[in-house]
């Protein structure tokens, strides 16, 4: 049983600022590995598959629209965020999951 939560869940750690309010630096999430986006969700990504110089491992922004693709554009809920609008839509295979809760 634990193998297969460790395989559907997992815990993220927030660093910046480029969710607040909704989210602070050090925040932890739980995050629902291959679930699907809709809009709305807060949405767990690859960094580095949408900015190559980026040195985070992992980005967390609020997906604004699906593409038909699977691919979503997102923003940040700060407005000094760096998001769709800078590095354009994210792929699905960058996509590690949804957020489903904070803990």
């Amino acid at each position: 049983m634990t193998g297969w939560l460790r395989r559907r869940w997992r815990l993220v750690v927030v660093r910046g600022q480029s969710m607040a309010p909704t989210l602070h630096d050090g925040d932890r999430l739980l995050v629902r590995v291959g679930r699907a986006p809709v809009v709305g969700d807060l949405v767990v990504f690859r960094a580095r598959d949408v900015v190559p110089e980026a040195d985070l491992t992992w980005m967390v922004k609020r997906v604004h629209r699906v593409e038909p693709d699977g691919a979503v554009t997102v923003r940040g809920d700060n407005a000094r965020s760096q998001d769709s609008r800078h590095f354009g839509a994210v792929p699905p295979e960058a996509i590690l999951g949804v957020a489903r809760g904070r803990r």
